[in-house]
């Protein structure tokens, strides 16, 4: 019996004028909500900033002038003097940054690139009008959304309970600018993040040696930061080795917090740091593209 192909008809209708990656993006973002953890970690945050946010709010009711009584306890104390000004909003990056970006990147991104690798779903994506730089950017968007929302978040709830506290305008002018310097800081920082776990998630199609390999990575170059600053002579610029170094700088810098002010030295300087982010972000980007066209029809 003669086997005959089914005949299909040549679509006709509306086409939609979304970009393609779009949907790509959304299915993302459904994925990474998916995972329990994800979810915890990104909700997690965001409660630490609502609980900063509820405790500001209550002590003003109580103390209205419990910053002024802050600063007069650290001072009498011996200790530098507790003022939330923008350096204020730079220590919240040990809450609400550090502990939080490191986590949330490797449990969403460790498997984004390297399952469809597995699956050989690359092959399915590109075989329709979708290019590798299309794939990338949905993913991209999706992973520092989730980012952006689990770190940019508590700051700027943290930053509502302060302007609504705030004891005078001057304190307003102060710090006024804050949720836009943390939020294009921030957008600097969880891009290179995004880019380097999916470089490294397209080396390899292993969730676990894609996790392992981006720790040692992180690990490998924060202990470097320090140990090249001590044998070049205090060279300041050595700390850019430092992930954790290159995020404080980029958001100070943002903020307007001067270091050298500060009394603080063993940090390097702005444009080191940016350069490294931009750096490491293009490397990672080139790597992915590389990796992606291997797999393309298109």
């Amino acid at each position: 019996m003669a086997f005959r192909a089914a005949e299909y008809e040549r679509y006709s209708g509306k086409r939609t004028s979304r970009p393609s990656w779009l949907p790509i993006a959304f299915g993302t973002i459904q994925r990474g909500w998916q995972s329990k953890w994800v979810r915890r970690v990104s909700v997690l945050s965001l409660i630490l900033g609502f609980g900063m946010m509820a405790m500001m709010y209550m002590v003003n009711q109580v103390v209205p002038e419990w910053r002024s009584v802050t600063e007069q306890a650290a001072k009498h104390a011996g200790q530098p003097a507790f003022k939330i000004d923008t350096s204020y909003y730079l220590m919240l990056i040990h809450f609400f940054v550090r502990p939080i970006l490191l986590p949330l990147a490797l449990l969403f991104g460790y498997d984004l690139i390297a399952s469809d690798m597995r699956t050989n779903a690359l092959e399915a994506y590109f075989s329709r009008p979708v290019t590798p730089l299309g794939y990338l950017t949905g993913r991209t968007l999706a992973f520092v959304s989730f980012l952006m929302l689990a770190t940019f978040g508590p700051f700027f709830l943290v930053w509502l309970a302060d302007i609504a506290t705030a004891p005078n305008d001057e304190h307003f002018s102060a710090i006024a600018h804050v949720p836009v310097a943390m939020f294009f800081a921030l957008l600097i920082i969880s891009l290179m993040i995004a880019l380097m776990v999916q470089a490294v998630t397209s080396l390899t199609k292993s969730a676990t040696w894609s996790n392992l390999v981006f720790v040692v990575i992180f690990l490998f170059f924060g202990i470097m930061g320090p140990v090249l600053y001590d044998l070049t002579d205090h060279q300041q610029d050595m700390m850019a080795f430092s992930i954790l170094n290159v995020t404080k700088v980029i958001c100070a810098t943002f903020l307007g917090v001067d270091f050298e002010a500060s009394g603080e030295h063993i940090n390097a300087s702005p444009g080191a740091a940016f350069g490294v982010a931009i750096g490491v972000s293009v490397v990672s980007f080139l790597i992915i593209m590389r990796g992606l066209r291997k797999r393309s029809l298109v």
